[in-house]
């Protein structure tokens, strides 16, 4: 691969703890980034206040979002618009109606349009289907991600991003990923925070022919990341962490059959760096559709589950 340039709108701590860490691992990417809130700093290669100038001089081949939830949607269209290729952090926007708007833009200009949903690609994955003899085994899936609150109520409303805001796409991303065939019932239930209408947190049911689907997303709880899987005769558990994987060590997995528990070894991977090649070989071949079409069913089911169009 020839070099790549990257431009990063936003100096998020995601971007700092792993994305960065992950690009460094390419010598053929090179990345820059623009921080309307830092200054100038060349040795973290913060070279621009203004994402006007930063897609202007450095001319990326790909702009990364990763602001605040209430900014993507507005940096998105106006990058899109100015005819560069995107990827959006996690939730690419709050309402279905603005993702559909910001992916007709990216298929009439065809431009590669994508949502930083990095988890799955970890080898971990591949490791737990081969135990299911494939996905189509499993019967039940249930996910738990529960995570202390370290933003103030002021501050989750300024920034959109409450507990819904914030998670709703992993469980959509399960959901994508995981069933066989079409759901059938779909409910949730939230609490909210005291006096607002933020989500405190909230419970994901979802079944289809084959599957049923739990998911457990929650703020001000001890931390928790786990997805466990139920075939006829298996229960497989994916190791803690499972939404943000360490790339630096290797992972455990725990299958238990006939109340016997084995421990299964997955070696060392990297979620981010696998998403950006195969993001980089995607622009390459300018076959954009798998991505177009994932982007648009997670934005469904998301918007099933927030109840907003």
């Amino acid at each position: 691969m020839k070099n790549k340039k990257i431009l990063i709108i936003g100096y998020s701590s995601f971007v700092r703890r792993r994305v960065i860490p992950s690009l460094k691992k390419n010598k053929n990417i090179k990345y820059c980034i623009c921080s309307k809130s830092n200054k100038i700093d060349f040795k973290n290669k913060i070279l621009f206040n203004r994402f006007e100038e930063g897609l202007k001089k450095f001319n990326p081949n790909l702009v990364y979002i990763s602001t605040v939830n209430s900014l993507h949607y507005r940096y998105a269209k106006s990058v899109l618009n100015k005819g560069f290729n995107v990827i959006v952090d996690k939730p690419v926007t709050l309402e279905i109606k603005k993702t559909k708007e910001l992916l007709n833009i990216a298929k009439r200009k065809k431009l590669f349009f994508a949502e930083a949903t990095l988890f799955n690609y970890h080898r971990v994955f591949e490791k737990i289907k081969n135990l299911c003899g494939g996905f189509k085994n499993v019967e039940h899936i249930q996910s738990n991600l529960n995570l202390p609150l370290v933003k103030s109520i002021k501050e989750l409303k300024h920034i959109k991003g409450d507990c819904e805001a914030d998670t709703a796409t992993y469980a959509a991303a399960i959901i994508r990923l995981f069933k066989s065939d079409k759901l059938k019932n779909f409910s949730v239930h939230k609490n909210y925070f005291k006096k607002t209408n933020l989500v405190k947190n909230f419970y994901v049911m979802a079944n289809s022919e084959k599957l049923t689907y739990f998911g457990n997303f929650a703020f001000q709880r001890e931390y928790t990341q786990q997805i466990i899987f139920y075939t006829k005769n298996k229960i497989i558990f994916s190791p803690q962490r499972v939404f943000a994987l360490p790339p630096n060590k290797d992972l455990n997995i725990l299958v238990k059959t006939n109340n016997n528990i084995k421990k299964i070894k997955v070696k060392k991977d990297d979620c981010i760096k696998n998403f950006f090649q195969l993001i980089f070989k995607s622009i390459n071949n300018k076959r954009f559709r798998f991505f177009y079409n994932t982007i648009l069913e997670e934005a469904k089911i998301r918007a099933a589950i927030t109840n907003k169009s």
